[in-house]
């Protein structure tokens, strides 16, 4: 009775362990991660831009015309991500990145400008009154982002 017990125990085990793997693997969208460090780095200004009030150069004052490119460079970038996997691409910028990582591409938290306000704002970029991106289903939203929080 007992063997039996343990090779139940065994065989949830390896259970267990397949799933973890298979939910460990690679992304389908972005199968090599450090590919992402750089991937979303416009958005991330221009993010930055219209909710902290940091410009992408510096601190100086830029033109009408160059906040517009900011925005365009950021549609570009989103432009070139494959339509069903925006949403992905969009959480990634979402997520935290551990202080031992500081060059990978997310939100920062800054002083005066806490990140929910930034993750607000991503969660609107493929919309119509930004960069109308069709994402998964044709649609021009990220619905799992609604629910998206760290």
């Amino acid at each position: 009775m007992a063997s039996k017990c343990n090779c139940s125990l065994l065989l949830l085990a390896a259970i267990l362990v397949s799933v973890f793997a298979a939910s460990a693997a690679d992304n389908p969208c972005f199968p090599k991660t450090d590919i992402l460090s750089s991937l979303l780095q416009r958005c991330r200004d221009y993010v930055e831009q219209q909710t902290c009030g940091v410009e992408p150069s510096g601190p100086f004052t830029i033109s009408v015309r160059e906040q517009y490119m900011v925005k365009e460079r950021c549609c570009w970038e989103l432009a070139n991500i494959s339509q069903k996997c925006r949403c992905e691409a969009l959480r990634y910028l979402m997520r935290k990145t551990p202080a031992s990582l500081p060059y990978e591409v997310s939100l920062r938290g800054m002083p005066g400008c806490p990140r929910e306000a930034q993750m607000n704002f991503v969660r609107i970029l493929v919309t119509p009154g930004q960069c109308n991106l069709a994402t998964t289903h044709n649609v021009r939203y990220c619905p799992a982002l609604d629910k998206f929080q760290y």
